[in-house]
């Protein structure tokens, strides 16, 4: 089980190295070269569908390799709920 930053995985650096040659950007990069922009998308909008794409298997081979992104795990989540101030009240 590994710790992985994200600029690891996306750059496939340190542990990402073994989530594809050039990390995630680097396999939408050879995608975009091997394959092109399919008619009717942008150019962007595709670049950006393949990063989710290459984003998704990445996090199922961690899934199954048992490794984790390190920062995301760790962190408490996020309250939608605003807190309220019990000084306020007084």
């Amino acid at each position: 089980m590994a710790q992985i930053s994200i600029e690891e995985l996306y750059r496939g650096e340190g542990g990402g190295e073994k989530y594809g040659v050039g990390g995630i950007m680097g396999a939408v990069i050879k995608d975009l070269f091997a394959n092109g922009i399919p008619d009717g998308y942008d150019g962007v909008l595709w670049m950006e569908l393949l990063t989710v794409k290459y984003t998704l298997i990445a996090a199922e081979q961690m899934k199954q390799e048992g490794d984790f992104v390190s920062g995301m795990t760790d962190t408490e989540p996020l309250s939608l709920h605003k807190e309220e101030n019990s000084d306020d009240d007084a």
